[in-house]
């Protein structure tokens, strides 16, 4: 296998998960970070199918589309067992369900996702961000209600649904190289999962697991 090329925007978002089962499986890659020209050019390059990115390039073909490319992943690291149909289930239901929630997640008049507005240089105004906040407690209280009494959400070892989740924490809860504007929504998403024990005691395992990834990764949001 050739070394892979990931190829995302400079900021974690939808590549975040594949970095990290990808650096947690010891699958060395690239991580192509692209912006203004450089994402203009691949975009009309070959290696972007469908316009949109994360892109894994292995092997001389071009894979698309974060969850797949996350299967994929698992299943060359052991991620995603596809001898245990049962647990390939369980870890997409869970990135599903995680689906569902972002998608109906509190909104501003216009119709867009209050989260988006972590991109403005502004910080985030004190009620929208207490509605945030109420939003990512029922992420945390779901999440947890899965994960129940596990170590992780693939049993013993991290699964896909594991990076999923953890991209996710890693980009807010735990994000310590974000926007300065908007440390106080990090501040304020931590505290929240903080009250989720379970969750937090999980969040703390998955970032002994990534400790040499999340060390040296580079700045982002989202």
């Amino acid at each position: 296998m050739s070394k892979p090329i990931l190829t995302y925007f400079d900021l974690y978002g939808k590549g975040e998960a594949c970095r990290m089962a990808l650096a947690h499986g010891k699958i060395e890659f690239e991580d192509n970070r692209v912006s203004g020209p450089a994402w203009a050019a691949f975009k009309a390059s070959e290696k972007c199918p469908n316009g949109q990115i994360p892109v894994l390039e292995i092997d001389g073909k071009y894979l698309n589309q974060s969850q797949a490319i996350l299967r994929f992943i698992g299943m060359k690291s052991g991620a995603y067992p596809i001898s245990d149909p049962f647990a390939c289930h369980f870890a997409d239901a869970i990135i599903d369900t995680c689906d569902d929630l972002a998608n109906n997640q509190p909104k501003t008049p216009e119709g867009k996702p209050l989260i988006m507005m972590m991109f403005k240089a502004d910080p985030i105004p004190a009620e929208p961000l207490a509605t945030m906040v109420e939003a990512r407690k029922k992420y945390h209280a779901k999440m947890s209600g899965l994960l129940k009494e596990k170590i992780f959400f693939g049993g013993d070892k991290p699964s896909i649904a594991d990076f999923w989740i953890a991209a996710s924490i890693y980009s807010f809860e735990r994000n310590t190289k974000g926007k300065e504007a908007q440390a106080h929504v990090y501040a304020a998403f931590n505290a929240a999962l903080k009250e989720d024990t379970n969750l937090t005691a999980w969040t703390d395992r998955m970032g002994e697991e990534l400790k040499e990834y999340l060390a040296n990764r580079g700045s982002g949001s989202l």
